[in-house]
């Protein structure tokens, strides 16, 4: 079989139905359209946490999609996919000790077709014309002859490096921060800081490594400079680590994104989000947390953010050939929002905006993209649809991974907020509680997750939800360090600075 067949533009024509056809029907065929690639054919899910793919087995069975072979990378934390659902492999999970090594076990899926992974793949699919299913994270290359959905081109995974953002920021006159390139030395780093802050006056700096080593993730390579001790512990860590270091200052402000997907026709643009990265001051670092929402910018901001990702995108495009999803994280400032990173693939943030607007098929239509393949609907319809959809469906979650405390069970505890912390509810009150916490195993350590059962509404039990992720996410953190002693430590949450 062709490693092209099926994904074509080609191959896969666009919906017949004209645009002016109103009601359901129109809407069943466009998703219809959208997974028609998957429809009938067998699928290869491979290499995440056999928790983390329960939601994306009723996906496949309402997308038609033939058998299902599932090769998880461990248990994980949470409900687990039906036993006559698919087969299933449960490898051993790659060794980790941050979100780093989690991101990078799954950068190149080629190194991971063990002798056992490659039988079990002939073995179900002797034809060779399964798909593979594979997270945003790897380039999505062919394996063992059959075709990647998911995934991205390798020269979108190029993109990742931490260094490269004020280029792309410049091609576009986008505001923002003075920055500066330094070898990872504590010399070098020293003096560039140095001179940043003596020409911007800021009370502190940021340290960002480059992807020398591979991509990197959930702020591990970021480093908040305040004292010398955090200096040179910080020096060490980067020397090890990567070749340069961006050096920016400190913002001010509440962490956020705006997210988009590149089409042929326009650009797909969201609302921000705000990102729970919480402060260490004692360590000088950051823990990112959790995402939500209920919170939002000042209006000006707002429509600031997403016409600087509308002109991000379209940069993207024309400059480096981008399809697909992409978000941009951030700090909104007293000055506006200021851009950190790019990352560029389906984040974790647009995939949680595309669980929030189901009608939008946004998670489909960045497939489709991705392979060049007609979305079946203009840019701005899909994004008129999401935003809709979005600000009806607000949402809150906190998390956090602790390599301090090792589990291998699952357990969820119902909570309530209580004189501002979360307190642990007795059996059989569940419904009056704020929501329940999942605790469970990961490749780091412990994980453990928050999402109120309705944001914002109280139960019986317990006082409402924040207004932030980010308070949430510190409320989570704490129980969870005085109830199972995972050692996240005192966090804070940033203040939001923006004017209104």
């Amino acid at each position: 079989m062709s490693v092209s067949a099926d994904l074509s533009a080609a191959s896969q024509p666009a919906p017949t139905t004209p645009s002016t056809t109103p009601g359901t029907t129109r809407s069943h065929d466009w998703e219809a359209h959208l997974w028609a690639p998957l429809a009938g054919r067998k699928i290869i899910c491979a290499f995440e946490v056999l928790a983390g793919m329960t939601g994306l087995v009723d996906s496949f069975k309402t997308w038609g999609a033939g058998e299902l072979l599932l090769i998880a990378d461990g248990v994980g934390a949470g409900p687990l996919p039906p036993d006559d659902a698919a087969e299933v492999i449960v490898l051993d999970s790659p060794a980790a000790d941050s979100v780093t090594d989690q991101v990078r076990a799954r950068l190149i899926p080629a190194q991971r077709l063990t002798h056992r992974v490659v039988e079990a793949v002939e073995r179900f699919d002797p034809a060779g014309e399964a798909l593979w299913w594979l997270s945003a994270i790897p380039r999505n290359t062919p394996l063992l002859g059959r075709n990647v959905w998911g995934g991205r081109p390798p020269h979108q995974v190029a993109l990742e490096d931490k260094l490269m953002v004020d280029s792309l920021l410049a091609d576009i006159d986008a505001p923002r921060m003075a920055t500066l390139n330094a070898r990872a030395t504590y010399g070098d780093l020293a003096r560039a800081t140095e001179r940043l802050l003596a020409s911007t006056g800021a009370a502190g700096a940021v340290w960002a490594g480059d992807s020398r080593d591979g991509i990197n993730g959930g702020a591990d390579y970021v480093r908040w400079i305040c004292t010398p001790e955090q200096a040179r512990e910080a020096a060490a860590f980067f020397a090890r680590h990567c070749d340069q270091v961006r050096v920016s200052p400190f913002l001010e402000g509440v962490p956020c994104s705006v997210h988009g997907i590149v089409l042929p026709d326009g650009v797909v643009v969201l609302r921000p989000v705000e990102l729970a990265v919480l402060r260490d001051v004692s360590r000088g670092r950051f823990v990112y947390a959790g995402m939500g929402t209920t919170w939002d910018p000042p209006p000006n901001d707002t429509q600031a953010m997403r016409e600087l990702a509308r002109s991000f995108g379209l940069s993207l495009q024309d400059r480096h050939g981008y399809r697909g999803g992409f978000g941009l994280d951030g700090v909104l400032t007293t000055d506006g929002f200021r851009v950190t990173e790019l990352n560029p693939r389906l984040s974790g943030g647009l995939s949680r905006l595309a669980r929030a607007a189901p009608s939008a098929q946004l998670d489909l239509v960045h497939l489709n993209a991705l392979v060049g393949r007609d979305v079946g609907r203009p840019a701005a319809e899909i994004e008129a649809l999401a935003l809709k959809e979005l600000e009806a469906r607000r949402f809150q979650e906190a998390a956090g991974s602790s390599p301090t405390v090792h589990t291998t069970e699952s357990e969820t505890v119902s909570v309530s907020i209580v004189s501002g912390r979360l307190l642990e509810l007795p059996d059989g009150a569940a419904t009056a509680a704020l929501g329940s916490i999942l605790r469970g195993p990961s490749s780091v350590g412990t994980f453990v997750r928050l999402a109120p059962s309705t944001v914002g509404a109280p139960g019986e039990l317990s006082q409402p939800s924040p207004d932030r992720a980010a308070d949430l996410a510190v409320m989570l953190l704490d129980f969870a360090d005085r109830a199972w002693n995972t050692q996240f430590g005192e966090l804070t949450a940033a203040p939001d600075v923006a004017f209104r």
